[in-house]
């Protein structure tokens, strides 16, 4: 080998060195990115690798060319492509998941809530339905005794009171006072309690009683005239009927019209207990 040749393949060695240096600084500028992922404390990281690839050269100008390579590179690398962030990438498909399934949800239980508020309404409705019927049982209940407490009431009242006009007039001599004929008869009529104090003066309520005279009959004591004029102007099937034999039934209507035509004077003594 001459010396020319010498000096020109020591001059190649080291450019080829460069490009050698180049090369495994652009491959370590690749690598960058899996270093950072790596477990630093694993064989393979970034510290170990960045150990072995920093060790000391023998030679300083590929020290000095490296670094210049990764100063030149890096910044271009990373303005020209950003690297997305995977964790901001998952933490917002996280949120967008959750809120799209709490809206879900939210309009789920929205619905749920407003048919188990209809269903309760309903039973409510139901409750206070049968509540009321209840009351309304128990208030008319309530209304029918009261009413047959006066009733009984009234019966007692007007029955005593026709006790002491028969033991004052056993007791009291003179004549008995007594109801004008024309007497006008009351729009509402007597009430039931009524009549049966006016039957219970007349013929202690017995229907089929007789005056010991037998001219009044009946437990209205009609006269034998009396009632077929009545029964003449209202009742045909009822003339030449004897009162005292007559239904009850046929007497109380019997009755009811001749108070309605004449009113209550047409008992003298006991038409006191009519209207």
């Amino acid at each position: 080998m001459s010396g020319g040749e010498g000096d020109g393949a020591l001059d190649a060695e080291p450019t080829v060195e460069r490009w050698r240096v180049v090369v495994v600084a652009l491959a370590t500028v690749a690598a960058l990115p899996l270093f950072v992922l790596e477990n630093p404390s694993s064989p393979g990281a970034l510290t170990g690798t960045a150990d072995a690839a920093t060790r000391p050269l023998a030679d300083a100008s590929r020290i000095e060319t490296i670094e210049l390579v990764v100063a030149t590179l890096t910044p271009v690398s990373s303005a020209a492509r950003p690297a997305p962030s995977v964790a901001e990438l998952s933490s917002r498909a996280r949120n967008w998941h959750l809120a799209r399934s709490s809206r879900e949800t939210q309009d789920r239980m929205a619905v749920l809530a407003h048919e188990h508020e209809a269903e309760a309404l309903a039973a409510a409705r139901l409750v206070a339905a049968d509540e009321f019927a209840e009351r309304a049982e128990l208030d008319a209940l309530l209304e029918a005794r009261q009413r047959e407490a006066d009733r009984e009431a009234e019966r007692t009242r007007l029955r005593a009171e026709e006790l002491r006009r028969r033991e004052e007039a056993m007791t009291t001599p003179g004549p008995t006072t007594t109801i004008p004929w024309d007497t006008e008869p009351d729009p509402q009529g007597p009430s039931d309690i009524q009549w049966e104090a006016l039957r219970f003066c007349e013929a202690t309520g017995d229907y089929t009683a007789v005056n010991p005279t037998g001219k009044y009959r009946g437990a209205y004591q009609f006269s034998r005239q009396t009632w077929d004029w009545i029964a003449g102007l209202y009742f045909d099937h009822l003339v030449g009927v004897d009162p005292a034999a007559a239904a009850p039934v046929d007497q109380d209507r019997m009755a009811q019209a001749l108070y309605d035509l004449r009113g209550r004077g047409q008992w003298p003594v006991c038409g006191r207990y009519l209207p």
